[in-house]
């Protein structure tokens, strides 16, 4: 059962200099930055050696040690996404970057596999965390126009996140080898300027709104600058946070679909990307840690391109064609031997792949928190989220064993498979979402709703609610 809240909102004006939105978007997109900045930190210490041989590790225990923190986030992605919807957006967004800061710090006291992986775990948990919050937060104080943006900026600072962890962390390893522990706790200091950021930031008005509480969310929209205050709050709805909301006939295709094309992004991505160096050397390229380094970059160039056109072309031409793309360039690398492709092309046609896995990525940040509504909001995008880490984790644990026993070619035409399924359920589901209302794009018709209508007490919101 839910209700509608219907809001006289300030009349739309014209684009502001918006230190709100500035810093918002900073604080939001510095979880995305610690999420990239960690794996980063891990693969560049694994690509490094001394690790490997000071712990005496497997490739098994390589395969639990880069999962780890995949794993945690399947856990703390809908369990602090569905905590969000129940308690608010602001009080879980600092405790997750705190339990980050502490276990960052912790890294530099591990002596053993098993402590790594127990604080990956928990970081990853926090990450996940992140993940159910951080974009929602944002999308909720951003115009339509200017949505897709705005949350894809947030991917591009995942892939930052990442050339600057893995830049800085190959520098320190290569010049002092055994300094991985330093690698590893690194992520501590951007995590306390993250955490500084974030302080006194407001709860969301849309989440307020959802549950009933109109004063409070009136004080805060009355604080925001223009382009906060013209949004569509009049059309958010009072409704219960229920995990069955997702998975409900109105909802069940939507769960189906950010699961899916999430998974397809992310399985061959952190298959791939963990241990990017040392496929990079099965191709035949001689400076591996080099070419991981400009792969990082090249991916980080597609997440450029698709941030550029999310909002003008749509979300749809920029999921369905890079998905294709990047299943036929995996393959393409497959058949290197078959075809006689030598190391430039097979290598270029890897490239090929991030690069275009770049363009997609930034829409994991985007679709989840765009097809659901308020009241469910983070907790969809925590579950997709945590059903993506699910793929991840798999992939990342079972890519040194198969690389092992089958070879390079068995893991890509695997990983190409993956990226068709994505294709093909990106065309039959994805919806267009790009210059929709976020009420809009995230409500269900046919819905059996009752609404209460919100009598305004002044021009801009309302005071009290009628039945």
């Amino acid at each position: 059962m839910s209700t509608q809240v219907a809001i006289r909102t300030a009349p739309r004006r014209g684009s502001q200099s918006n230190p709100f939105l500035r810093r918002l978007t900073a604080a939001t997109g510095g979880g995305m930055f610690l999420d990239g900045y960690v794996f980063a930190a891990l693969a560049a210490v694994i690509a490094a050696g001394a690790f490997t041989e000071d712990l005496a590790l497997t490739p098994v225990d390589l395969g639990v040690i880069s999962s780890s923190t995949l794993f945690g986030t399947t856990i703390g992605a809908p369990v602090i996404g569905y905590l969000t919807d129940k308690f608010g957006r602001k009080p879980m967004f600092l405790v997750d970057i705190s339990a980050f800061l502490v276990c960052s710090l912790l890294m530099l006291l591990v002596t053993d596999v098993w402590q790594i992986v127990a604080l990956g775990a928990i970081l990853g948990m926090a990450i996940g965390g992140d993940y159910a919050i951080g974009s929602p937060l944002l999308g909720e104080f951003t115009p339509a126009r200017t949505r897709g943006g705005y949350l894809g900026l947030l991917e591009i600072l995942w892939n930052v996140g990442y050339v600057f962890s893995f830049l800085i962390g190959s520098l320190v390893l290569f010049a002092y080898p055994d300094a991985w522990h330093l690698v590893l706790a690194s992520p501590a200091i951007p995590a306390l300027i993250i955490l500084l950021l974030r302080h006194k930031l407001p709860e969301s008005p849309r989440w307020l709104l959802s549950k009933g509480r109109v004063d409070e969310a009136r004080a805060i929209i009355a604080q925001l600058p223009a382009d906060q205050q013209g949004l569509d709050y009049d059309q958010e709805v009072t409704q219960q946070t229920r995990w069955a909301t997702l998975f409900s006939r109105p909802y069940i295709a939507r769960t189906v679909f950010c699961c899916t094309f999430w998974i397809a992004i992310v399985i061959p991505y952190f298959a791939l990307v963990f241990f990017q160096s040392e496929v990079l050397a099965t191709l035949g390229l001689t400076s591996p840690v080099v070419g991981a380094l400009i792969g990082t970059c090249v991916a980080l160039a597609g997440a450029g391109v698709g941030w550029y056109l999310v909002d003008r072309i749509g979300r749809r031409p920029i999921l369905i064609f890079p998905m294709f793309a990047t299943a036929g360039f995996l393959a393409l690398v497959a058949l290197n031997k078959t075809l006689g492709l030598g190391v430039a092309l097979t290598v270029a046609a890897f490239f090929g792949y991030l690069f275009f896995y770049g363009i997609m990525s930034i829409l994991c940040g985007v679709y989840p928190l765009e097809v659901f509504p308020t009241s469910v909001r983070t907790s969809g995008m925590g579950f997709a989220a945590s059903m993506s880490r699910v793929g991840a984790a798999t992939g990342t644990f079972l890519l040194p064993v198969i690389l092992d026993r089958f070879g390079l070619e068995v893991v890509l035409f695997g990983l190409a498979a993956v990226c068709l399924i994505g294709g093909v359920t990106s065309v039959l589901l994805a919806p267009e979402t790009a210059g929709k209302e976020l009420s809009e794009c995230g409500s269900a018709e046919g819905t059996d709703q009752k609404v209460r209508r919100v009598e305004a007490g002044t021009p801009d919101l309302p005071t009290t609610i009628n039945n």
